[in-house]
């Protein structure tokens, strides 16, 4: 492969997974607009017009979704309060097992807007900051202690407690409650969004690398992936080019398969590798590659088909009714969460 062959690959590799992005972004936005409008009609006080709640809102809670996989496990019941964020949250696991933490770099829309903003600070800057290492693996533990808290919480809870919170009048408008933090956000909201921006023009993936507890769970669950980049020790010539390369600042020349949790499925160094061969996606006891193509034609089928079978079998939308959701909400400011409002028990 000459060096214009080389260029070509790795702007096809670049270019395949940024329509990934931004085509999970646009479909984002416009689920967001679909339950913005979901809202208006909730708040109309004689609506004239029925808006339909967008099910896949569901991906945007992801606690509720653990929750419920939780419950799934014990008692072998599939609720129906938000059933398409357990499938989707089941779906995005299951990925990740196959094919590694891909979700955060080609599906995740707010890991396209941490990418995003780095990209956006080297053009500012110049360069982006790198954090002392030993800062950075005291800030990286930040997002396993938050994943703890939240698992030690969910698992310790019986299933009568699971199952009290999932119907809860809570976890039923937690969503709404979501959508109103962000559309009337107080001045902390807003402090904090603003300190995560400008953090995120300064580092790569700030967020993504040292808050998200969703990402460490990804992060943990891919390292039993049987997909990893792969490092052909004879082709190698130990420029680090990959290495420079990783927005995760793993030391990819190094290791002969890539096992790092921080690792996303970017092909960042697969496509900054010089030597043909010398890196590739892949699975163990082969020499055929993953492409990027391969990458995002499994992912995006795998979301599409599972969404229409889900669909089409009636395990989708939520068992809310549109008048229960118009009830929850005219008293949604007093709707707390379960535990502080005393009726989930939890262990003691």
């Amino acid at each position: 492969m000459n060096e214009t062959q080389q260029a070509y690959a790795h702007k096809k590799r670049v270019t395949v997974r940024r329509l990934s992005q931004v085509g999970f972004a646009i479909g984002s936005l416009l689920i967001g607009i679909q339950f913005h409008r979901f809202v208006v009609f909730l708040s109309s006080a004689s609506p004239t017009t029925l808006a339909q709640r967008p099910a896949a809102v569901d991906a945007w809670l992801p606690i509720s979704s653990f929750m419920s996989l939780v419950y799934l496990i014990r008692t072998g019941i599939a609720n129906t309060v938000h059933p398409a964020g357990l499938v989707i949250f089941t779906l995005i696991l299951l990925l990740t097992l196959l094919l590694r933490r891909g979700f955060c770099s080609w599906v995740c829309p707010i890991g396209t807007l941490s990418e995003y903003a780095h990209l956006a600070g080297q053009r500012l800057f110049k360069r982006n900051l790198r954090m002392p290492k030993p800062l950075d693996i005291i800030l990286r533990s930040v997002k396993y202690l938050l994943l703890s808290l939240f698992v030690i919480l969910i698992c310790r809870m019986s299933a009568v407690d699971l199952r009290a919170f999932i119907h809860s009048p809570y976890n039923r408008i937690c969503d709404v409650k979501m959508y109103a933090m962000f559309a009337n956000p107080s001045i902390t909201t807003l402090c904090v969004v603003t300190l995560l921006a400008f953090l995120s023009l300064l580092f790569k993936n700030f967020f993504c690398r040292y808050l998200c507890p969703y990402g460490a769970m990804l992060g943990l669950a891919s390292a039993a992936s049987p997909t990893a980049v792969r490092r052909e020790s004879a082709l190698c010539t130990r420029c680090a080019a990959c290495s420079r390369a990783c927005p995760s600042n793993i030391a990819v020349h190094t290791s002969a398969t890539l096992r790092s949790p921080e690792c996303t499925a970017c092909y960042g160094c697969v496509s900054a590798c010089p030597q043909p061969g010398a890196l590739r996606m892949g699975l163990p006891g082969t020499k055929k590659t993953i492409t990027a193509s391969l990458y995002l034609v499994i992912t995006l089928a795998a979301f599409i088909f599972t969404a229409q079978a889900f669909r089409a079998f009636g395990y989708w939308d939520t068992d809310t009714p549109d008048d229960f959701y118009r009830h929850l909400f005219t008293d949604i400011s007093a709707i707390g969460h379960p535990r502080s409002s005393g009726y989930l028990s939890g262990p003691e």
